[in-house]
């Protein structure tokens, strides 16, 4: 973004060394996953949204691509419980412009010995899932033309629809779950998405409270 770079730009990376995740989380890079970076200029308020929503797409490019994996909420993308992608928005200021930067990563051509010993167990990749090769190239291609929907679909105004299709995808809603977040423990049943992106967590005593930012558990 230092050197002005437009909305649109695309950034890929064959490995990271110092990739993160929300809240400074380290984010394992090794060589053979996918590492994208997109820039976006959305109204400052929705970024956190548009970030949301930018797991669709890559739910698809996995399912397209033969691994039938579903989201969780906040920014997860996993099959069978394992984690396999995931996505981090951010916003910045450049002088007087804004921009939003979505950040993804998944795990397509990994080995997972290749990731650290304490998330292996956690986690899961394409290479891991088909039996096939699958090409990163083809599989950003893929995942880049449904990045344009979305982001098309944002700026028409159709962001209703579009969270539609997140709750159709979010595999977390209807699960009881306990959401940690900067002010303490949310326990309950995961009810819905808010269309900006909250998630409604319902209290057994039928009060609902809406979570803008969390770390989901599923209660067993």
């Amino acid at each position: 973004l230092g050197h002005g770079a437009d909305e649109g730009t695309v950034l890929v990376a064959k490995r990271q060394s110092a990739g993160k995740g929300r809240h400074g989380r380290a984010w394992a890079s090794p060589p053979g996953g996918l590492y994208v970076s997109l820039v976006v200029r959305p109204d400052p308020k929705y970024v956190a949204t548009l970030g949301l929503l930018s797991g669709i797409p890559v739910v698809k490019a996995l399912r397209h691509f033969g691994v039938f994996a579903n989201l969780k909420w906040p920014n997860d993308v996993v099959f069978m419980e394992k984690k396999i992608g995931g996505i981090l928005s951010e916003g910045v200021y450049r002088g007087d412009a804004f921009y939003g930067v979505i950040g993804v990563g998944v795990n397509t051509g990994i080995d997972l010995d290749r990731l650290p010993e304490d998330g292996r167990a956690r986690a899961t990749s394409v290479k891991r899932e088909v039996p096939g090769y699958v090409d990163n190239d083809e599989f950003l291609e893929y995942m880049m033309k449904h990045f344009e929907d979305i982001v098309s679909k944002f700026r028409t105004g159709t962001r209703d629809r579009l969270i539609k299709d997140y709750r159709g995808l979010c595999t977390t809603i209807g699960k009881d779950v306990v959401v940690s977040t900067a002010r303490g423990k949310v326990a309950g049943r995961a009810y819905d998405v808010t269309p900006l992106g909250a998630l409604v967590v319902m209290a057994p005593d039928g009060g609902k409270t809406e979570v803008v930012d969390g770390t989901v558990e599923y209660s067993r």
